[in-house]
């Protein structure tokens, strides 16, 4: 029953859920847009795509396991219909309880997550303060207004099944984290800054509270003490660690090496063509 209760992430929401999430949305990406936080645009839409992939398309599409015979890792029912597979004239419906959950779910994680990597750096304690309390603001406010709007009560229920990943949501962040302490825990890249460890896992943290508070207090998770805990450790920390190299190691490597080298090969190819 206890692992039960942490491997099942259940939620009951009314559809116009999804329509106040989208005005909160482009409120949001507005606000991002005039600041002209363009890196953190860039990376809320890459991961953007990513989760939708991930959640949508392949976990729609895989069998739960042997504890849940004929069902997949991610189902929805809406307006009391199972949603079938294939989908056939319940394609658009889906796709707006997806498109919150996944698209619109990245476009404000991962926006606010390399704001916050920057201002690791710059330490702008305003503009944390400033993101961080627009971005939980936002969360608390959009079901308390779904509650309180009758725009479209129609309930969804979706179910994560998650049986089958639990031990590898676990062994990915003691990977994830053994690999971020040899690189910041040592000087093996000379980039030795062990505090960065604690913020970090402080960050994944912080991310996953915020977004499992909202539904927690709102009623649209089941009161779930232990599920909560566990996804306040380990749901965003899978990635928190990967992330940050990729921010701080990946990409400005990729951005000051490889895009110009490309661009760099490029521009001789087609020059070569126009000689000839």
């Amino acid at each position: 029953m206890i692992f039960e209760s942490l491997t099942n992430a259940e939620r009951t929401f009314q559809y116009d859920y999804i329509f106040i999430d989208t005005i909160f949305l482009a409120i949001w990406l507005s606000i991002i847009i005039r600041n002209k936080k363009w890196k953190a645009l860039k990376a809320g839409i890459f991961f953007a795509v990513c989760v939708y992939f991930i959640d949508a398309v392949f976990w729609w599409n895989i069998p739960a396991g042997s504890l849940y015979p004929g069902a997949y890792i991610r189902e929805y029912w809406i307006g009391g219909v199972q949603m079938p597979h294939p989908l056939g004239e319940y394609c658009f419906v889906k796709f707006g309880a997806d498109f919150m959950m996944t698209i619109s779910y990245s476009l404000f994680a991962f926006t606010w997550l390399w704001i916050i990597f920057e201002n690791i750096v710059k330490k702008d304690l305003r503009e944390i303060g400033f993101y961080s309390g627009l971005y939980f603001c936002f969360w608390m406010l959009i079901p308390l207004l779904s509650l309180l709007l009758p725009l479209n009560d129609t309930i969804v229920y979706t179910v994560r099944h998650m049986d089958t990943q639990f031990f590898a949501w676990i062994v990915n962040v003691i990977v994830g984290y053994s690999i971020f302490l040899l690189l910041y825990g040592t000087n093996i890249i000379k980039k030795k800054n062990p505090i960065i460890i604690l913020y970090i896992f402080v960050i994944g943290c912080v991310e996953s509270f915020y977004m499992e508070f909202p539904l927690f207090i709102s009623g649209i998770r089941p009161i779930n003490i232990p599920f909560f805990v566990f996804e306040i450790f380990f749901l965003f920390n899978q990635g928190a660690p990967y992330l940050y190299i990729l921010w701080d190691l990946i990409f400005p490597k990729f951005r000051e090496s490889i895009i110009p080298a490309i661009k760099k090969r490029l521009n001789n190819h087609f020059k070569i063509k126009k000689k000839k």
